[in-house]
């Protein structure tokens, strides 16, 4: 990440914007230390709790600063899709997954043994991932006063890759600078470890049980956003008639960039679901025994991507003790 187009050419022009930045970027420095630090805690607990190995495979900290009147979400997305390009084709060491040059050999060797299976997920994983980051920073888009949050995340990927990430955010209201008032200032901290143990005890089900908790927290927050909408516009016909328009447009505007994040995701989600819930249906009428994950037998009912989701599927269920026969319908907000 960087900073944006009009950031840099106010820096040229303005010794005192030059020196305003600094002072941003010297706490970027400190907050992407302290996210780093539970980055460290949050890798620790984890793998300390489940009493697996692990090793570090790459992570990297970054810091971004937008001017609101170029807002957007470019710059991250476009790190989040070259490093799951890159985790998924096995493309490590290399400048490509930063902090992976920096990993020992042999996590390099276990990880890509595992990779094909990651490579298979990788739509779902960036959707994952794009919509846990996305709907973080997307609170800042619209702003109406200073403010500083953070959060911390972790998400189990596939093949003993789990992913360790802590994001926060500040504005800072600087009406000297830009006619617009905020700049906004980013963090992202994130760290991808690789456990044999994780991956033999892991499986697709319970991936696919935490990507539903995910977004069903997509939902929520959705919901949240709704309920403020409606809260500030109400505030707002008592007290300022004109600002209403502006106001509705700036929160239909973060309710359409959260949206199309659970709408991606959703979509994703929803081709493993369907495999599952036809294992499920197959089962049920006798066409497949529980436990079956021979080639033979679920390729007669599945195209070659899904017949691996199923065979995964199956496997998963049997490190389980029991398959899940109903699936959940995850309702839409």
């Amino acid at each position: 990440m960087g900073a944006s187009k009009s950031i840099e050419d106010k820096e040229k022009a303005d010794a005192a914007f030059r020196k305003f930045m600094e002072e941003v970027r010297t706490k970027s420095l400190a907050e992407e230390e302290r996210l780093a630090k539970d980055v460290a805690t949050s890798v620790t607990e984890h793998y300390a709790v489940n009493d697996w190995d692990h090793a570090r495979l790459c992570g990297t900290r970054n810091s971004d600063y937008q001017n609101y009147d170029s807002w957007g979400l470019d710059r991250v997305n476009k790190i989040i899709d070259s490093i799951g390009r890159a985790l998924g084709a096995g493309d490590y060491p290399s400048d490509e997954v930063p902090g992976s040059s920096d990993a020992a050999p042999g996590t390099i060797e276990k990880a890509k043994e595992f990779a094909g299976i990651f490579a298979g997920d990788y739509s779902l994983i960036v959707a994952r991932v794009k919509a846990i980051i996305g709907t973080f920073i997307s609170q800042f888009s619209a702003v109406s006063e200073a403010t500083q949050k953070s959060q911390l995340s972790d998400l189990p990927l596939s093949g003993g890759l789990h992913l360790f990430v802590a994001s926060s955010g500040s504005t800072y209201r600087e009406e000297r600078f830009f006619s617009k008032q905020y700049i906004g200032s980013f963090q992202i901290v994130y760290e991808t470890q690789m456990s044999v143990a994780e991956a033999k005890t892991i499986g697709l089900t319970q991936i696919l049980r935490v990507t539903e908790q995910e977004i069903a927290m997509l939902n929520e927050h959705i919901l949240d956003i709704r309920e403020m909408q409606f809260a500030s516009l109400r505030e707002i016909l008592k007290k300022d008639p004109k600002a209403y328009k502006d106001t509705r447009a700036t929160y239909e505007e973060i309710l359409a960039l959260e949206k199309a994040d659970r709408d991606t995701l959703v979509a994703e989600y929803d081709k493993y679901r369907n495999v599952e819930v036809g294992l499920t249906q197959l089962r049920e009428i006798g066409h497949l025994a529980v436990g079956d994950q021979r080639p033979e037998s679920l390729e007669r009912f599945f195209n070659p991507w899904q017949a691996d989701v199923a065979r995964r599927l199956a496997e998963s269920e049997s490190a389980a003790g029991a398959p899940r026969t109903t699936p959940r319908d995850l309702l839409a907000v």
